[in-house]
């Protein structure tokens, strides 16, 4: 009997022991956020679950746990959505400054915000765009000008967004940021067109993926849909 507990015992410890860990250690600069539930979300079936939750005080937040999985989560103050991140083995580290959220301190967490703020540069020089047009305006340039010019630009802008996306999902066909931008870039077209389609943008990705991305739940139902 006493043997029999012992080797049950045995196999519980051995059990958590091999849970991965995570830790999400916060803080923050914005005062509105004292006081407030930061959670930790994950999307199923098109709604939001909440895997963690804790206060804000004195500007920090801190949320300790275990995962069977690696996960692509959303950081939520409150009610309102701030930033998506890895929910991984590890310390993640997210910095709320002055409207600045910075995410960092595991592998795919630092790949991540590399990724965005590259994003983010390219979006902010397509949003200048029109400002552009009333400068070049005032400066004396035709319509015609002014269209040439900032066509040839926002071409230039989207095809630099299209080979970046397209670069960190083949850089991660391996991992949870791979099949999650990829199914962005899906969301994307079924957004524009109002049905499951394909882009030549995912088709190329797609002809490029080893069969383990291909085979991605999500990824092979949306495919076979398209079909």
């Amino acid at each position: 009997m006493f043997k029999l507990l012992s080797i049950a015992l045995l196999t519980a410890i051995l059990t958590v022991s091999c849970a991965e860990q995570y830790s999400v250690q916060g803080s923050s600069s914005e005062s509105l956020l004292e006081g407030r539930m930061a959670y930790i979300k994950t999307m199923d079936d098109n709604k939001y679950t909440t895997l963690d939750s804790c206060e804000v005080l004195h500007g920090n937040f801190h949320m300790v746990g275990t995962l069977d999985s690696v996960r692509y989560v959303t950081l939520f103050m409150g009610d309102d959505s701030f930033i998506p991140f890895v929910l991984e083995q590890g310390d993640v580290q997210i910095s709320i400054q002055n409207s600045q959220i910075r995410i960092g301190g595991t592998p795919l967490n630092e790949r991540l915000y590399v990724f965005f703020t590259s994003r983010d540069s390219l979006a902010m020089l397509r949003a200048e765009l029109p400002k552009r047009e009333s400068e070049m305006y005032l400066e004396g340039y035709s319509q015609e000008e002014i269209l040439d010019v900032l066509t040839t630009e926002q071409l230039r802008i989207n095809k630099s967004l299209d080979k970046l996306e397209t670069q960190f999902i083949t850089d991660n066909f391996d991992n949870v940021l791979g099949v999650t931008w990829f199914l962005e870039l899906c969301k994307r077209a079924y957004d524009i067109y109002g049905y499951e389609t394909t882009t030549p943008q995912i088709d190329d990705i797609f002809s490029r993926a080893p069969e383990t991305f291909r085979q991605q739940p999500a990824i092979k139902a949306w495919m076979e849909k398209v079909k």
